[in-house]
């Protein structure tokens, strides 16, 4: 996590993928103990890895044991790693389905022709 790093309980923002044990607690609240991933009373089985000389381990591998998302951004060379997601759905990917709304005239018109921008969706439902 050299450089550029933020954390938070539930995740963390990096300028590269290996980092160190007490990196990975400090940001998501889970240790690596000898029996896995730990935090309380719940821990998660890992299959074994290598610590490289610094003691740093690739987090994708533990971060796919606790079901917590990795994303990257290849513009930036940053990677964000998400809250572990249990048994709720998460943004797994970020990428926008094939939607096509109505405008305010009534005419069709697809999302897909604004890939590449930015785009603030906004809802809103009667019930």
């Amino acid at each position: 996590m050299s450089g550029r790093s933020s954390h938070s309980v539930a995740g963390m923002v990096l300028d590269q993928l290996n980092v160190t044990a007490e990196e990975f607690e400090l940001a998501t609240g889970w240790k690596l103990e000898p029996e896995g991933a730990c935090q309380g009373e719940v821990c998660v089985p890992l299959p074994q890895f290598e610590l490289d000389a610094d003691g740093r381990f690739d987090l994708t591998i533990v971060a796919d044991c606790l079901g917590m998302p990795v994303a990257h951004d290849d513009e930036h060379r940053l990677w964000a790693l998400g809250p572990r997601s249990g048994d709720r759905r998460v943004l797994d990917r970020a990428r926008m389905p094939e939607l096509v709304l109505s405008d305010f005239d009534g005419n069709p018109f697809d999302l897909a022709s604004l890939r590449g921008r930015k785009v603030v969706l906004v809802a809103w439902g009667s019930w």
